[in-house]
């Protein structure tokens, strides 16, 4: 049995978990425990009720959502990548619905400058749903493989591309500003994400 399948079968090394939080986890371990952190977050359904409490217990210790996706960004991988996807998403949600990125993505299609990526996966109407029923197909790809999981990360990097593309056309519209900016962090950091799994996968 592969690590990747006793993540799937056990969830959480919780004997882990507790060295983890004594402090004497070695790093090895560390990184084991965060590609099984990273996997479990990853899944579309909430895990069962013990391991729900480890999580929480993992996140109390990293001090919250934002030490949570600190922690799990130190490793190259399956961790950093399921987070900085997350992160993608995240914009999706926060911005998809805006009427003004509406009326410039839907821009984007008609000028022929739509990622090929994306193209198959949006629906042939633009709307306020269209951003969001893209976020919600990447986060079910979080689930797969490895093969998947970088698919995914492929997905979301021409997500923030696109993103980015529309960013500078919105600069000055009252709650989309920080658009452009935001998508092209997002970007960068998929990219580094889905070179240092290739490289994680090599080791």
């Amino acid at each position: 049995m592969t690590r990747g399948e006793e993540h799937r079968t056990s969830g959480l090394d919780l004997g882990a978990m507790e060295e983890h939080l004594a402090g004497r986890l070695d790093s090895g371990g560390q990184a084991a425990l965060a590609g099984q952190v990273a996997w479990l977050i990853g899944q579309p359904g909430p895990p069962p009720t013990p391991i729900a409490g480890a999580l929480a217990r993992i996140m109390e210790h990293a001090g919250g959502d934002e030490g949570l996706i600190a922690w799990l960004d130190q490793y190259p991988g399956r961790p950093r990548l399921v987070v900085r996807i997350l992160q993608l998403v995240g914009l999706l949600d926060r911005f998809g619905d805006q009427r003004t990125v509406v009326f410039a993505l839907d821009g984007l299609r008609t000028d022929g400058r739509f990622p090929p990526l994306l193209a198959d996966r949006l629906p042939p109407t633009t709307d306020e749903a269209t951003l969001a029923c893209l976020a919600g197909e990447i986060k079910l790809m979080l689930a797969g493989d490895e093969r998947t999981l970088a698919h995914a990360g492929r997905v979301a990097h021409a997500a923030a591309e696109m993103l980015a593309a529309i960013g500078p056309g919105v600069s000055r519209v009252p709650g989309v500003t920080d658009l452009g900016e935001l998508a092209e962090a997002s970007r960068r950091d998929l990219a580094e994400a889905l070179e240092d799994l290739k490289v994680s996968q090599a080791i």
